[in-house]
């Protein structure tokens, strides 16, 4: 596993080229059998299409300024009011998402000239100017957004990024053959820990078999109610939901769920789950069910 190494070295140090380090990613999700975790990675790399979700940390904040003038006198770099506008309107002004690859990101970071802008169509001066003292009007606007912003997204990529590998790097032991390093990867474990470290624990958790991916609703910590409606997805039968129900119950105090989450009748309960994804009642992949109970479980447990 020296390529999880130089990505830990790589990542650790300040100005990291996250560009190289997700590339080497795809490689390392490629070598433990897991391409089916790369869609972020890929996602990072090639920006974020508009029919995407573009994740939290991408969305930042930004000021509408403008050139206002009376013809005679000209106020440059002024900011210019919005709380006239719709909330839709509004928002999409001051929150904007970022869908740039991460070079282009990296790219805006290495200039370093203190801020970016969003120019707005000409068309929409007269709506902003609506507030503007009589006899202004507004000859130009635009999005202003602060260069620490970028900086800050490319940090997050950065430190989740370096979590999972960390917290992978902790499941290596000694010299691993080829086997041994599909077998830690086919770990539903190994999919829990990535997506937990990219998305966080109530954010929308992703689970997949090789080349199919299926994401599932968010889950909050202690919300039975999303973790069923997620089981329900994904064709659990309501007698099945109840009995996780009765055995979460039934663990409660229990040593196990203190320690790692899981309770022995949790345990049990998903161990027959996987029983009938093996016998086909219940109409799911194995690896889908595997990775779906094992992150859906430990959303719910936080």
């Amino acid at each position: 596993m020296k390529l999880l190494n130089e990505l830990i070295a790589s990542l650790s140090i300040e100005h990291a080229n996250l560009t190289d380090s997700l590339m080497k990613t795809k490689v390392l999700l490629h070598r433990l059998g897991r391409k089916d975790l790369a869609e972020w990675v890929n996602l990072e790399l090639t920006g974020y299409p508009d029919a995407t979700t573009v994740p939290e940390y991408r969305v930042i904040h930004a000021m509408v300024k403008g050139v206002v003038t009376n013809g005679v006198y000209r106020y440059n770099d002024h900011p210019i009011p919005t709380l006239h506008l719709d909330e839709k309107t509004q928002n999409r002004l001051q929150n904007l998402e970022m869908r740039d690859s991460i070079s282009v990101l990296e790219g805006f970071a290495q200039k370093d000239k203190g801020g970016l802008s969003r120019p707005i169509p000409l068309e929409f001066n007269s709506v902003l100017g609506k507030t503007i003292t009589d006899g202004y009007y507004i000859e130009r606007a635009w999005c202003d957004i602060g260069f620490g912003q970028v900086a800050q997204i490319l940090t997050q990529v950065r430190s989740r990024l370096l979590d999972f590998l960390l917290e992978l790097s902790e499941k290596v032991v000694g010299e691993m053959s080829d086997d041994d390093v599909k077998r830690l990867g086919q770990s539903p474990e190994t999919a829990s820990m990535f997506n937990h470290a990219i998305f966080g624990d109530n954010a929308t958790i992703l689970v997949g078999n090789q080349s199919s991916q299926t994401v599932t609703n968010q889950i909050t910590r202690g919300d039975f109610e999303a973790l069923s409606a997620v089981l329900r997805q994904h064709n659990v039968p309501a007698p099945d939901i109840e009995t996780l129900k009765s055995a979460i119950d039934a663990d409660v105090g229990t040593k196990d769920v203190g320690k790692n989450g899981l309770g022995p009748r949790v345990k049990g309960w998903v161990k027959d789950m996987l029983g009938k994804a093996v016998d086909t009642s219940w109409k799911i992949e194995l690896g889908v069910a595997s990775n779906l109970l094992t992150d859906a479980l430990k959303a719910y447990y936080g």
